[in-house]
């Protein structure tokens, strides 16, 4: 689920303006107030942006979309939370969480006619964040987004395939800084953190609605 999303370049000050609220109050409005352009990832090995801390800063980082291990066909762009501990794999990289900033996401609704109708998932909230996991491969620096549990609304769009009924993770703003922050190892404070968003988070538009009588 979730192979392709769109999402809005953030400026690493902007980000600091928004975490920590260390600018001016005039630069902080005019942060808010402008209007970066949209981006679309649409498919793995994609180049996207991400948050991490550095010591005690906050960095911008452009990664590829998704890893291929040796044992997997396919190149797994989205992880189950459910994994971030229990799976020897993932564990390795609990501790190397990032912050994945997202406007929308995309994902195929199954009709009962057996047609698929494609829905464009936005947030509301301009500074919505996934949250992530990053690491290294032959030199090549990747991330993942981590996936859970889909609320009642999602469930009625994602709902079929292999992984029906999942959605992303996010992160609310005052999860972020722990999310971000390496020293926090304790696998029940990482999961503790784990948000899934709501119904009324974010709107949903039919992409390929068919126009019937009733419209």
């Amino acid at each position: 689920m979730c192979n392709l999303l769109s999402w809005r370049l953030i400026l690493e000050e902007e980000k600091k303006a928004d975490w920590f609220h260390r600018l001016p109050k005039e630069a902080i409005n005019h942060f808010l107030e402008s209007t970066s352009p949209l981006y679309e990832i649409k498919h793995p090995k994609s180049q996207i942006q991400s948050f991490q801390l550095s010591g005690e800063s906050i960095i911008s980082t452009s990664s590829v979309w998704g890893i291929k291990p040796s044992w997997c066909p396919d190149y797994l762009t989205n992880t189950k939370s459910e994994k971030l501990v229990s799976s020897p794999f993932w564990n390795q990289f609990i501790n190397n969480r990032i912050l994945i900033p997202v406007h929308s996401f995309f994902e195929w609704q199954t009709q009962n006619t057996g047609k698929k109708h494609k829905f464009e998932i936005t947030f509301k909230s301009p500074y919505t964040y996934f949250a992530g996991l990053w690491g290294e491969e032959r030199g090549m620096r990747w991330i993942t987004i981590l996936t859970g549990e889909a609320n009642d609304k999602m469930k009625t769009i994602h709902n079929s395939g292999e992984n029906k009924h999942r959605q992303p993770i996010t992160m609310p703003i005052q999860n972020q800084n722990h999310w971000m922050d390496p020293t926090v190892k304790n696998p029940k404070d990482v999961t503790d953190l784990l948000y899934h968003f709501t119904n009324d988070e974010t709107t949903e538009f039919d992409l390929n609605k068919e126009t019937t009588l009733f419209d």
